[in-house]
């Protein structure tokens, strides 16, 4: 179902989020690791905090659905 799992990486540290990690919801949908987040060289104000699973819980945008792939 989260086929993102897995595959999205922190563009501050590139390493994988895992679905336990606390990460960042910035304005533009950019989930960054808290821990990274202020060592990035921008930083855009933050929408919503939490752990991964919580926001793929919380935002449909970031579930792979099947039946809109090309």
């Amino acid at each position: 179902m989260f086929e993102i799992v897995g595959r999205l990486r922190c563009p501050v540290c590139s390493e994988i989020v895992t679905i336990d990690d606390k990460v960042f919801l910035d304005i533009i949908n950019t989930v960054i690791h808290q821990k990274c987040y202020y060592k990035a060289l921008r930083r855009l104000p933050i929408q919503d905090e939490g752990s991964f699973q919580k926001m793929l819980l919380k935002y449909p945008f970031l579930h792979d659905d099947e039946d809109d792939s090309i």
